[in-house]
């Protein structure tokens, strides 16, 4: 499996899957989450609602990953994984867990090409190196039929820490944007 690390914008990266980061109540309120707000309108936010609602419950837990279709977006979905408490806190151990949450839900949609994106790195406040800690451990790990992720964050200095603290990880010079080919993701649906 191959890992990528990329700077630019997540929401033009080709992908079949989008893990993007989730607070516990499931609200769009800023980073990629916002920016899906801002160009897509409310229907990904109705949805998570919505799934709070089915469940009976106000917030999910810390580790959990909820699915929502791709609203607009180029993805066969996108799955909000919540690496975060109330208070924003999180740890590289939060980290690897809830990112293993993903890629394996990931997995089971078929994905082969995965955009993650840091989590917890900014409302989270988790650094580069906090995150880079979590994920290590699963740069070894093989989650079939995913064959790349794609870490992609928005500055250029973010991807270099990253790049440091995972020697492992390919760093793509290139930013995230679209390619004039198709999206992976039309060969799952």
């Amino acid at each position: 499996m191959n890992w990528l690390l990329k700077q630019g914008d997540i929401l033009r990266e080709p992908a079949d899957v989008l893990a993007c980061s989730g607070n516990i109540f499931l609200n769009l309120s800023g980073g990629v989450g916002g920016e899906i707000l801002l160009r897509c309108g409310d229907s990904m936010q109705r949805e998570l609602h919505a799934t709070l609602t089915k469940r009976g419950i106000r917030f999910v837990e810390r580790g959990d990953v909820v699915k929502t279709s791709a609203n607009g977006l180029p993805f066969i979905a996108v799955l909000h994984a919540v690496a975060v408490n109330g208070f924003y806190e999180s740890s590289p151990a939060v980290i690897q867990h809830t990112v293993t949450n993903a890629l394996r839900e990931a997995a089971a949609l078929g994905a082969r090409r995965v955009a993650l994106t840091a989590l917890a790195t900014g409302f989270g406040r988790m650094t580069m190196r906090q995150f880079a800690e979590g994920i290590s451990p699963l740069l070894s790990e093989e989650f079939p039929p995913i064959e790349d992720i794609v870490i992609c964050v928005r500055k250029e200095f973010e991807r270099d820490e990253l790049a440091a603290a995972l020697p492992g990880a390919a760093v793509a010079m290139g930013r995230c944007v679209p390619t004039t080919a198709s999206f992976p993701s039309a060969r799952l649906r």
